[in-house]
């Protein structure tokens, strides 16, 4: 993410200087464009940036968030909203969180109140099940390396794409299909007994915004969306073979879904600067605006007392889409020629988390090809907590985000928050890349492998068991400043936005 104020938009109407503002709450963290949208039936009721003289500090602000996911340990996708409530509560909000995720024991003591609705079984569950079983797809990395075996994926053919457009229809919206109308209906007594100001729906899943969308009806609450992924695109190149993405039914269906909530939404937060210039120009009448994701720093663990032995090396993740692990393997390769002594000192590349069989038969066949199958070590799935303990005790920890050109992996600010050097593999100009850049990390180009063997070199000849630190803030508590001031807001009618914005 730019650290420069303008991110390229200086012509649009004075946004800039409003989030050059609010940028102050949070120096380096945000960016945002404010754009005026049209018909405004509805405007975002909370709490100006500079408080009405009729409204007093102790007045309550209720915020309620709708995500599939929450929660400080379960998917990466409960982790942005389970660490800025956390802290908004903090701040004076009160928060109520609608999700589909199991219950766990610290939401009392974070402030939080949650209110679990949980997703049913459905036929596309069914569906999903019998074509694993007949078709056996891969679930996962092998923890043995193996190679010169036939291909994991079968050819796209027709009765492929035929069975991606079938499971496709019958998961619509998304996946969490099965829990969207239960939620909806659970939302909209939530909204009726709490009275929220302010609802965000944070997807992926994307169904939450549908949920918040069916919920608001007839309510005064503000409703922003929050999207940690791009819905409805653009998608790279990359993505357009995706089993769900890639299908007929999902391009001719969520479009239509995305504009559909943009339209009737008081405002969207897109989580990198990147992804809200290209909202802004697709929805130049909907107000867009950049909350940069973080990590909570209760929930990352201290530095290691015993690290692995070696260049340890770390990836944690999935493996899908355009993320390859061979540009960093060969680096290895090339580096273990280098300094055979770095081998027997016990480096490894150790990697925790799974791959469909496409992807996993692409990561042997690169083990295979660089020639260090003794120094990888597949780890399967692990909780995120033992997750975390594989990063600490490495001496660099690999973020993967080729073709991802507006996505931030999550996992870059766990490890630039634990003061382990990490290396981000993404082309030149990407948000991942420039994000990279601005915390502190090595960014190379998945073309660029010896670069990345240099950086393994150079990390190897250092042997300084100095943790590295971020120069800038990437913590939830002073990402809540800033969400504080985004929910806060007073939009104006489309009629006066303009002229508001023209004054700042």
């Amino acid at each position: 993410m730019d650290s420069e104020p303008a991110t390229g938009c200086s012509s649009r109407g004075g946004g800039d200087q409003l989030w050059a503002r609010l940028s102050a709450v949070a120096p380096g963290a945000a960016h945002g464009i404010l754009r005026a949208r049209r018909g405004c039936a509805r405007q975002t009721r909370g709490v100006s940036v500079t408080t009405p003289a009729g409204e007093g500090p102790s007045d309550t602000r209720r915020l309620l968030v709708i995500t599939y996911d929450f929660g400080p340990d379960g998917p990466v996708g409960g982790l942005r909203w389970a660490g800025i409530t956390k802290y908004l509560a903090r701040l004076g909000w009160d928060v109520c969180v609608l999700t589909a995720a199991p219950p766990f024991g610290g939401a009392a003591a974070i402030g939080v109140q949650v209110e679990r609705c949980a997703r049913l079984w459905t036929v596309g569950d069914g569906y999903r099940l019998v074509r694993r079983l007949i078709f056996g797809e891969s679930l996962g990395l092998s923890r043995s390396i193996s190679h010169g075996g036939p291909p994991g994926g079968r050819p796209r053919d027709l009765l492929r794409q035929l069975r991606n457009e079938v499971a496709t229809f019958l998961s619509l919206p998304d996946e969490s299909h099965g829990w969207m109308l239960r939620a909806a209906l659970h939302a909209r007594s939530v909204i009726r007994r709490f009275q929220p100001r302010v609802v965000v729906s944070s997807g992926p899943p994307h169904s939450a915004h549908l949920v918040a969308a069916m919920a608001t009806i007839r309510s005064p609450a503000a409703w922003l969306i929050d999207l940690r992924d791009p819905w409805a695109g653009p998608l790279p190149k990359v993505w357009q073979s995706h089993r769900r993405l890639g299908t007929r039914v999902f391009r001719a269906i969520a479009p239509r879904l995305e504009r559909l909530a943009f339209g009737v939404a008081d405002g969207v937060i897109a989580n990198t600067p990147q992804l809200a210039e290209v909202l802004a120009a697709k929805y130049p009448n909907v107000p867009v605006v950049c909350v940069p994701n973080g990590v909570d720093p209760d929930g990352v663990p201290p530095p290691a007392r015993h690290r692995y032995p070696g260049l340890s090396i770390a990836y944690t993740g999935r493996l899908y889409a355009g993320r390859d692990l061979g540009p960093v393997m060969r680096a290895l390769g090339i580096f273990f020629q280098h300094h055979p002594e770095a081998a027997r000192a016990g480096s490894k590349l150790r990697i925790a988390g799974d791959a469909d069989s496409r992807h996993a038969q692409v990561f042997n066949d690169a083990v295979a090809v660089a020639g260090v199958e003794q120094y990888v070590e597949v780890l399967g799935l692990l909780s995120r907590a033992d997750a975390l303990d594989v990063v600490s005790r490495s001496r660099l920890a690999v973020v993967l985000a080729q073709d991802q050109e507006l996505q931030i992996p999550a996992k870059l600010y766990e490890s630039v928050a634990m003061g382990v050097p990490t290396l981000v593999v993404a082309p030149a100009g990407s948000a991942a890349a420039v994000e990279g850049t601005r915390l502190g990390a090595v960014v190379r180009d998945s073309g660029d492998v010896e670069g990345i063997a240099c950086v393994l070199e150079r990390l190897w000849q250092d042997g300084s068991p100095e943790r590295s630190s971020c120069p800038v803030p990437i913590t939830y508590d002073a990402i809540a400043l800033l969400v504080d001031q985004v929910l806060g807001m007073s939009l104006p009618p489309a009629s006066t936005r303009q002229g508001v914005l023209a004054g700042l």
